[in-house]
């Protein structure tokens, strides 16, 4: 093991300054010769673009499997990269996922070009080329596996960003109604100043108008756990980058939230910006409602299995205040209802969980163990008809990729394997067609389909009342 090596395996993954200086006094070498040493080894891993005098994180192939090397590069940015740190950041404390339009938000970098600024594509894909993210589908950021150990639950991260889109969307009609803004100007993630934000609107409000020209509402949200002084920078950078152009109108600021340490309240409070407290904003229960959502979804299999009817109870509360907000998650729900059903015989359940196999990331509905067995569900909650391209993909794509990531899961690879397809609205012939000459073909695993009257038929032998009723409400006689 070369010197290098032995400090890095020692110490961990360091900056090459900081290497540099470890290395010169191990060999007791001027720090440029270190330095230049440190270039010209080859068996090294390094992370460069981001820091400081163009210094880069150095690290050993096997510390990737390490959680701290993404902690020792979170806080190298923070101290010596910070304007890239804001990306990383976000992606942190939103569960290791994040929408491009919610992630352009919450990055102080524009989406357009200005002048001294790299643009947010141009520094998404240095994350991107480096291995520590990746882009799927032209819509959603992940940290990339090898880089993070973060375990990453989309059905949170996405139900949390579809409860902002609803907020977002009804803070512009509490804009629109109070005459704030001008009548159907009003734009939800949309550009001023070249950087996006959650919601843009021009007022001719007294105090906001100059010489007849509009001023701006300017708003972003943060929901879904607590935010602390450094998660609400973003903001406040923004705005000192739009009001540093020469006769920029005059704006009002709103940070919408629903959780704020007290430095971060009070951080704000010193810059001058409205904060729209959603409990004051839409009323204290509503609020709470949400919140309880978000708990739940955070640890799905837990609470399903320690409270399997606060959810039932939740989508009754939520129908009082926001009946539209209930049928946007309803795919959601859907999960957490199948995963009631096996929660009562199998031992642990897992929903929404992702994997990462046969170069693809995949997620799984509702995973359910039993002593003797796995279930892999797939949940369809849509009032048409799944039809054959969907069932080939899961078929094809999906059930192969849960039965490599299956293999390497020692406690598990023995179970025997069985695979679900639940959906509401019924599965068309051709399709149901793929599905049984599957299920006749194996010997190695089963495949079983749920449509309206089978899931109707098991929910009433769950002799559970409040199920049946949330089944015809909003499942498979949808009312909302």
């Amino acid at each position: 093991m070369t010197t290098i090596e032995n400090i890095l395996h020692n110490r961990g993954p360091l900056l090459s300054g900081k290497l540099a200086e470890y290395l010169a006094k191990a060999e007791k070498i001027p720090v440029n010769t270190a330095s230049q040493k440190i270039s010209r080894t080859k068996n090294l891993k390094k992370i460069k673009g981001f820091f400081t005098s163009n210094q880069s994180l150095c690290f050993l192939e096997n510390q990737y499997e390490d959680d701290k090397l993404f902690s020792v590069f979170t806080k190298a940015l923070f101290e010596s990269g910070r304007k890239y740190w804001y990306c990383i950041n976000a992606l942190k404390i939103h569960g290791g996922i994040i929408n491009k339009r919610y992630l352009e938000c919450y990055t102080n970098y524009p989406i357009k070009p200005l002048l001294k600024h790299l643009p947010f594509k141009q520094v998404l894909k240095k994350f991107v080329d480096q291995g520590i993210l990746i882009f799927i589908g032209n819509e959603e950021y992940h940290f990339s596996p090898k880089f993070s150990g973060l375990k990453t639950t989309s059905i949170s991260n996405r139900t949390i960003e579809v409860i902002k889109d609803d907020i977002l969307s009804h803070f512009h009609k509490i804009m629109k109604n109070t005459g704030l803004i001008s009548f159907n100007k009003g734009e939800i993630f949309a550009e001023y100043g070249k950087f996006r934000w959650g919601f843009k609107g021009p007022s001719y409000i007294r105090g906001l108008s100059d010489n007849g020209k509009p001023g701006f509402i300017l708003a972003d949200i943060m929901f879904g756990r607590e935010f602390y002084k450094e998660d609400i920078m973003f903001f406040i950078e923004k705005l000192n980058h739009i009001q540093s152009f020469k006769n920029a109108p005059r704006i009002m600021p709103y940070l919408i939230v629903d959780n704020l340490h007290p430095e971060a309240l009070a951080e704000l409070k010193k810059k001058g910006i409205a904060i729209g407290f959603i409990s004051e904003l839409f009323g204290e229960k509503y609020a709470q409602a949400l919140n309880e959502l978000v708990v739940i979804l955070n640890n799905a299999g837990a609470n399903l299995k320690s409270k399997p009817d606060k959810y039932l109870q939740l989508i009754t509360e939520l129908k009082i205040f926001n009946e539209t907000l209930i049928y946007n998650i309803r795919g959601t729900l859907f999960e957490y209802f199948v995963g009631h059903i096996h929660i009562k015989k199998c031992q642990s359940i897992d929903i929404g969980r992702e994997i990462f196999e046969n170069n693809g990331r995949h997620e799984i509905d509702v995973f359910a163990t039993y002593s003797d067995k796995v279930v892999f569900v797939e949940c369809k909650a849509t009032n048409s008809q799944i039809d054959e391209d969907k069932i080939w993909k899961w078929t094809s794509i999906k059930i192969p990729a849960f039965k490599s990531w299956l293999l390497k899961q020692e406690t598990l690879k023995n179970h025997s394997v069985h695979f679900e397809y639940w959906a509401t609205g019924g599965i068309a012939e051709p399709a149901k067609e793929i599905l049984d000459k599957l299920s006749e073909s194996s010997n190695k695993f089963h495949v079983k389909y749920f449509e309206p009257d089978t899931i109707r038929d098991l929910t009433i032998k769950m002799k559970d009342k409040k199920m049946k009723e949330a089944l015809d409400n909003y499942f498979i006689k949808p009312t909302v």
